[in-house]
């Protein structure tokens, strides 16, 4: 055993102590045990480990003895003493970190005049984007070797990758066609074990029978009797074999690992240039490695809690950065009095109030109130109002609309998809006629003098809020007094369209809209420079939707149930994935299923097809059908994801539900329950989906809670997925992951936020401030340092 994994098990056994797990007689008895398994090789390479090993077992010693609360006392400092012998044994010195001063490279030159590189490994590395020699430390590796302890051949699980030492008896090359097999037997004078490399004929040029060699690799069950290893990485012994920990690179044909690690350390050096600019405090007070400790050991660790704490202080730097810019962009509008001061008695809005059936929620009103006070603040509003799907986000935004017009200025509002934009337009231009707000339609299918006449009257001022698609960011579009932007179902927009429409006016109020609810770790990367708003609860009267998972042998079943459904008064959508990818199948399968549905299985009930490809006019005509009931079933494609509101569609049916997101059919599922009325969402899986896309609809179908289902979607599907980060100006970090570091970003955030209090304009940081830029750069939306 590894003194490191004695003290693993060591802080195991004191928690179990304390969580009544181990009792006090036990736990001396338990550490002592272990102590003696310690591989007596970790005592000729610590000299001092002997003499801290007998003091912590001697502090121990008399633990059965000590009264109940002195116990627990000892055990708690059992972790500082666990903790100081980690420092101690496990990390790289100072001294050895220091040393790496006296042999500077120029960060900034060329990769090809990194030692043992040249041009032709110089190509090989620019694939990776590796173009300077400082951008050689940041290709991190992707794991570890541990060869500080060699397993014997006889004790040898299958599947768990190890390290042997072993002596090389024969070898032979096997050609099939274009196939090359290597194959050799090793043996450790107890146990032999066959090892194998395809299409790597190179690998003979290293194998020597009768040299011994330290062997890595996942051991698999043979057939034939031993075990054997694919493609393991072999190293000859000369002389007593290194106890060492080594980094494993991801590669490109033409570099080996052995290349990679001699590149890699014949340059580490270079980490001396490294500038410290995270400030001492903050590294004692999350107890982080200093940069260049954690970029010599993310490579050369001596221990794995080494590379662990490497990883945590690079991971804890990227965080922290995007943080502090967030942050400081916030701040920098905020301390400009950049925005409009809004002059809002709220007459309107409490007339609107008033005139509901239905009594606002008190998470709409506290959201309201949150805008009304933004609105009313001389810095622009830049705010997010997220809510699950049927919390009542548009009612929120219409005040907001009231306020904005009351004090006498325009509001624009962009959607999703054209079929939302008209709808939009109808409920807002019904809703806000008695207050004397004017509402307009602005999309792309309008006649071309239609959508000049509107744009004349908004230039004018006659008309007071907007609804429209991507159609509102066309250049020629002009305001004569913007004070309110609004984008809904945000996630549907690239960064540059919010932005285009942003600065339709001087800085304006900006409230972006979601109901696919953002987790709060993605929430803090994404969107940290935005406050953020959120309805929890739903309307009184709206019951919950019950989720089903059937298999396609019982759609009879189902059709009868519809059937039954549409019999009551109530009316059914039939959803059929549409993919990019494959659209014109996806489409197909629609068009077929729609025909199937109307002429085999629904002749009487009327059934239509709503897609994508239809033009604005025609899917108008057809949601109007269906929402006068003309028609009680409707088949589409994911076009009615958002927005659109059937109080007496009870039927969700969905096909193929495992080409969708989670997120994505938790909105689907939002377009029934939006009444009193009992409503179901069907999922239908066919044979050949795979046992990880079943748990996953499992999952979702197990709750109706839209926050608890994004973090389930975030947690399968990472935030690449969940929000296409390509276009929020989320960056691609080297080495944080928001999901398993979300504890490193709550701290991150919470010490950017002490820093940015103390020194909003970075005038003492200016270290922080050129990394961000030299970092980040334009990939940090609406961010500008410097």
């Amino acid at each position: 055993m590894l003194f490191e994994e004695f003290l693993d098990i060591c802080e195991e056994q004191l928690k179990g102590f304390l969580e009544n797990r181990i009792t006090s007689s036990a736990l001396f008895d338990e550490l002592n045990r272990f102590a003696r398994y310690i591989d007596t090789e970790e005592f000729k390479c610590f000299p001092d480990l002997r003499n801290y090993l007998v003091q912590f077992l001697r502090y121990y010693s008399v633990f059965q003895k000590l009264p109940h609360q002195r116990q627990r006392k000892r055990a708690e400092n059992g972790f500082k003493m666990i903790d100081k012998m980690r420092n101690v044994f496990l990390l790289t010195p100072n001294e050895e970190i220091e040393a790496l001063k006296q042999n500077t490279i120029n960060p900034e030159s060329s990769v090809k005049f990194a030692k043992g590189v040249g041009e032709n490994r110089a190509k090989l590395l620019h694939k990776f984007g590796i173009e300077k020699i400082k951008e050689l430390l940041w290709w991190l590796p992707r794991d570890y070797e541990d060869r500080r302890k060699i397993i014997p051949l006889s004790s040898l699980r299958p599947d768990e990758k190890v390290t042997i030492m072993a002596e090389l008896l024969n070898y032979s090359i096997k050609r099939v066609k274009d196939y090359v097999i290597v194959t050799a037997v090793v043996s450790d004078g107890f146990g032999q074990i066959l090892l194998k490399w395809f299409n790597q004929e190179y690998i003979t040029r290293y194998l020597k029978k009768g040299s011994k060699y330290l062997i890595t690799g996942i051991p698999k069950k043979n057939s034939f009797g031993p075990y054997e290893i694919n493609t393991p990485e072999i190293e000859e012994i000369t002389g007593e074999p290194k106890r060492e920990i080594l980094p494993v690179y991801s590669l490109t044909s033409g570099l080996t690992q052995r290349i990679m690690r001699r590149i890699i350390r014949k340059n580490i050096s270079v980490l001396a240039t490294f500038r410290e600019f995270i400030p001492q405090s903050i590294l004692e007070k999350r107890s982080l490695l200093s940069r260049k400790h954690a970029m010599l050991a993310v490579h050369f660790p001596k221990s794995l809690y080494e590379s662990n704490k490497a990883r945590e202080r690079l991971s804890y730097e990227e965080l922290f950065l995007f943080e502090v810019a967030l942050l400081y962009n916030k701040a920098k509008l905020k301390n400009k009095d950049l925005g409009i001061s809004k002059k809002i008695v709220g007459d309107l809005s409490k007339r609107f109030i008033e005139s509901q059936s239905f009594k606002p929620t008190n998470d709409q009103l506290k959201a309201f109130e949150e805008i009304r006070n933004d609105l009313k603040a001389s810095s622009p509003m830049n705010r997010m109002l997220q809510g699950d799907v049927g919390s009542g986000k548009t009612f929120v935004a219409e005040l907001a609309i009231i306020d904005n017009f009351e004090a006498g200025y325009q509001s624009a509002m962009m959607v999703p998809t054209s079929v939302l934009a008209i709808q939009q337009y109808e409920k807002l231009k019904r809703e806000l006629a008695h207050v004397g707000v004017k509402v307009g339609l602005l999309v792309g299918s309008m006649k071309k003098s239609e959508q000049e006449q509107v744009k004349r009257q908004l230039a004018l001022g006659e008309i007071d809020v907007i609804l429209g698609t991507h159609a509102l960011i066309q250049e020629n579009v002009n305001f004569k007094n913007l004070g309110l932007v609004i984008v809904d179902e945000q996630h549907r927009f690239g960064v540059k369209q919010r932005e285009a429409l942003m600065t339709k006016g001087a800085l304006v109020d900006t409230l972006v809209m979601t109901a696919t609810p953002i987790p709060r770790t993605l929430a803090l990367t994404a969107y940290g420079d935005l406050d953020v708003s959120t309805i929890r609860e739903m309307p009184p009267g709206r019951t919950p939707v019950r989720t089903m998972i059937i298999t396609e042998n019982r759609l009879s079943e189902l059709y009868a149930f519809v059937r039954e459904e549409v019999a009551l008064g109530h009316q059914c959508f039939f959803i059929y994935p549409l993919i990019e990818e494959s659209e014109v199948m996806d489409l197909k399968a629609a068009t077929e299923a729609a025909e199937f549905l109307s002429k085999e299985v629904f002749p009487d009930l009327g059934v239509e097809l709503l897609h994508g490809k239809m033009s604005d006019q025609e899917k108008t005509e057809i949601m109007q059908r269906f929402k006068k009931k003309e028609t009680m079933i409707l088949v589409s494609t994911s076009v009615i994801e958002v927005g659109i509101d059937i109080p007496t569609a009870t039927v969700m049916v969905i096909e193929h539900p495992e080409r969708f997101g989670l997120a994505q059919l938790h909105q689907l599922r939002g377009r029934v329950g939006r009444s009193a009325l009992k409503s179901y969402c069907i999922l239908v899986l066919n044979r050949g989906v795979s046992s990880e896309a079943a748990d996953r609809l499992r999952k979702f179908a197990s709750t109706n809670d839209g926050f608890k289902v994004a973090e389930i979607d975030l947690r399968l599907r990472g935030p690449g997925e969940f929000m296409g980060t390509r276009q929020h100006g989320l960056p691609d970090f080297k080495v944080a992951d928001i999901i398993r570091d979300s504890k490193l970003l709550f701290h991150a955030r919470e010490d950017a936020f002490e820093l940015i209090n103390a020194d909003p304009e970075l005038k003492d940081h200016p270290l922080i401030k050129e990394e961000i830029r030299e970092r980040f750069g334009e990939k940090i939306s609406l961010i500008e340092v410097g």
